[in-house]
C-alpha cells in the first residue's frame, strides 16, 4: 500500500483555505482502521507495513477473498483475528475484524444475518475501561438485492443495540453516498433510528473516470463529538482505494 496519507484530518475544516486541520493523535487515543482491500493474502505485508507508524487497536477488513482455513491461518503481527465471515459458494468477499492482543473482547455471532454478496457482516464487543464499544464491519456486493440487505442489516442491529453502548459500523455497501436516491435515502433512514450517522465527507474510490464515495463509517456522532477521520491513499495504476481510520480522542 504506497503513498499512505499520515495526515489526521478532524471533521472540522479550516474554512479560509479549504484544507484539513491537522492534529496529532495522543496516547489515550482510539483508533479504528477500515481497508477494502481486495484480497488479503496477497496484501498482508503491505498492510502491515502501512500499520506499523499508525498503530490501531482495530483493524477492520473487507473483501479479504479467503475461506475460513487460510484467513485462519494469516498472522498479523500483535493482532488476533476477533471475527470473520468467510464466502463457501462464491469467490472474493467476506469481512473480518482484527484485535489489538492487548485488548480484552468478545465475538457477537452474526452468521444468521449473512447471505453471500447480500449482507456479509461481522462483529465484537470491546470492553475498554468502563465502556462497551461495539465494532461492525460490513459488505454488500453491487450486485446484491437491497431491499434484502436492509432488512437483514435491520435484524442485526436489533440484535446488537443497546443505547448504552457505542456503536462504530464498518462498512462497504455499495451505495454512493455522492448520490441522493432512493437506496441512500432508505439507509439513512435506517441507521438514523439507531442513532448512526456518517462522518466521511470525502472521495473513497476513483476508478479510471469514476470517483465515489461507497466506503463509510457511521457513528453516533452527537454523543461523540471529539473524534478524527484518516483519510490514508492507497495508490494502485488505474484504482484508488482509501483506508478510512477513525479516532476517539
Amino acid at each position: 500500500m504506497n503513498n499512505i496519507m499520515n495526515n489526521y484530518i478532524r471533521k472540522d475544516h479550516d474554512q479560509t483555505d479549504n484544507k484539513p486541520i491537522l492534529n496529532k493523535r495522543n496516547k489515550n487515543t482510539f483508533t479504528v482502521f477500515h481497508q477494502n482491500i481486495c484480497g488479503l493474502l496477497n496484501k498482508k505485508e503491505e498492510l502491515l507495513n502501512s500499520l506499523t507508524k499508525n498503530s490501531q487497536q482495530i483493524i477492520c477488513i473487507s473483501e479479504h477473498y479467503l475461506n475460513d482455513e487460510e484467513l485462519e491461518g494469516i498472522t498479523l503481527h500483535s493482532y488476533t483475528l476477533g471475527a470473520k465471515f468467510c464466502r463457501q459458494m462464491h469467490k472474493c468477499g467476506g469481512v473480518c475484524i482484527f484485535v489489538q492482543n492487548n485488548i480484552y473482547y468478545t465475538a457477537i455471532d452474526m452468521d444468521r444475518y449473512c447471505n453471500e454478496k447480500e449482507i456479509e457482516i461481522c462483529a465484537i464487543k470491546l470492553h475498554i475501561s468502563l465502556h462497551t464499544i461495539i465494532i461492525i464491519t460490513v459488505y454488500r456486493s453491487p450486485t446484491g438485492n437491497i431491499d434484502y440487505f436492509l432488512n437483514n442489516l435491520e435484524e442485526a442491529l436489533n440484535h446488537i443495540y443497546n443505547n448504552t453502548m457505542d456503536i462504530i459500523l464498518c462498512e462497504d455497501f455499495n451505495i454512493n453516498y455522492l448520490i441522493d436516491n432512493r437506496d441512500k435515502q432508505a439507509l439513512n433512514s435506517l441507521l438514523t433510528s439507531y442513532s448512526l450517522y456518517s462522518i466521511i465527507d470525502f472521495l473513497t474510490r476513483i476508478f479510471n473516470n469514476s470517483q465515489t464515495m461507497i466506503d463509510n463509517i457511521f457513528i453516533n456522532k452527537f454523543k461523540n463529538e471529539n473524534y478524527l477521520v484518516f483519510p490514508r491513499s492507497t495508490a494502485y495504476p488505474t484504482m484508488m482505494l482509501r483506508s478510512l481510520a477513525y479516532s476517539i480522542l
